[in-house]
């Protein structure tokens, strides 16, 4: 199977910064390595942006343009777009590229992100990722993105999630967006807490994009990045929801974002993002060949 690793290694307008560390770190940790010793054929595209003053914004909406376009040849050039990205909202890029307008969403995060310039008491563009792939946020700047389409609520899972702002929650339960917690994970089980709602969505999409933040994981196993609330997976749990969503949805595409290598002296974050990789990657591997033989 050919995997193409697309690594844009920013974050908030900084290149090689903080989070923008994260893509290089699991490639040095030997990501391409493993993907290939599971019989993949890898290959890596790096992001290089020419900004010539760079902005949160400005570069922001730049990496998701660029996503767009890698993520779209990679799917011309049949091969599984793996998009290694600082900031989550890359993933609008990655959906784009994809086709919303066929696709779906399983976002793993510890954070709603659906805070838009209005509610957001930060200003962090990487804390509205969720409501600019929605059309809730950033409008016109969504328009530049090749191929934006917004995409419907009703295909879309927030999984994991345990830290919302106020604002956050009122936008969610006035939204058609499945929410299933990492509480309910913990206590249920993938199968049993993620089940329904994937089958719900295989019946709409052709698709799925996975999203992956690093900061679902509970920061007392496997820390992430500084913006990491109390709670969350242990990543045997992030494996087994990964398991779950592969064997019913055709995955088309896959984004691992905000990693700061700074707060994972030990490497354990890193291990278990390349382990995730390569059950998703092994997944979509398994679907195809399924699809072959049928």
């Amino acid at each position: 199977m050919r995997v193409r690793l697309i690594v844009s290694p920013y974050d908030s307008g900084q290149k090689l910064r903080r989070m923008g560390c994260g893509p290089d770190r699991l490639l040095d940790e030997g990501l391409a390595a493993a993907l290939e010793a599971d019989g993949s054929n890898v290959e890596v595209r790096r992001i290089e942006l020419t900004e010539a003053f760079p902005s949160e914004i400005a570069v922001g909406f730049a990496a998701m343009r660029a996503v767009s376009m890698q993520v779209a040849a990679a799917l011309r050039d049949r091969a599984l777009p793996v998009v290694l990205a600082g900031n989550c909202n890359t993933t609008v890029g990655a959906v784009a590229g994809l086709g919303a307008e066929r696709s779906g969403v399983l976002w793993l995060d510890a954070h709603g992100d659906i805070n838009t310039p209005d509610s957001s008491e930060s200003g962090f563009l990487d804390g509205m990722g969720v409501a600019v792939l929605t059309g809730r946020a950033w409008t016109r700047l969504a328009q530049s993105v090749p191929g934006f389409t917004p995409l419907p609520d009703a295909r879309l899972i927030l999984a994991g999630v345990r830290d919302l702002d106020p604002d956050e929650k009122a936008l969610l339960t006035r939204s058609a967006i499945s929410v299933v917690n990492d509480a309910t994970i913990r206590k249920a089980g993938a199968e049993a807490a993620l089940g329904p709602v994937l089958t719900e969505l295989s019946k709409r999409i052709g698709s799925l994009h996975l999203h992956l933040d690093l900061d679902v994981h509970d920061a007392a196993v496997a820390p992430a990045n500084h913006f990491r609330p109390l709670g969350g997976l242990t990543p045997a749990e992030v494996g087994a929801v990964i398991e779950a969503t592969v064997a019913r949805l055709p995955l088309g595409s896959l984004a691992v974002t905000a990693y700061d290598p700074s707060v994972d002296p030990s490497g354990i974050t890193a291990a278990a993002a390349i382990d995730h990789v390569r059950r998703a990657v092994s997944g979509a591997a398994e679907q195809r060949r399924a699809r072959r033989s049928a």
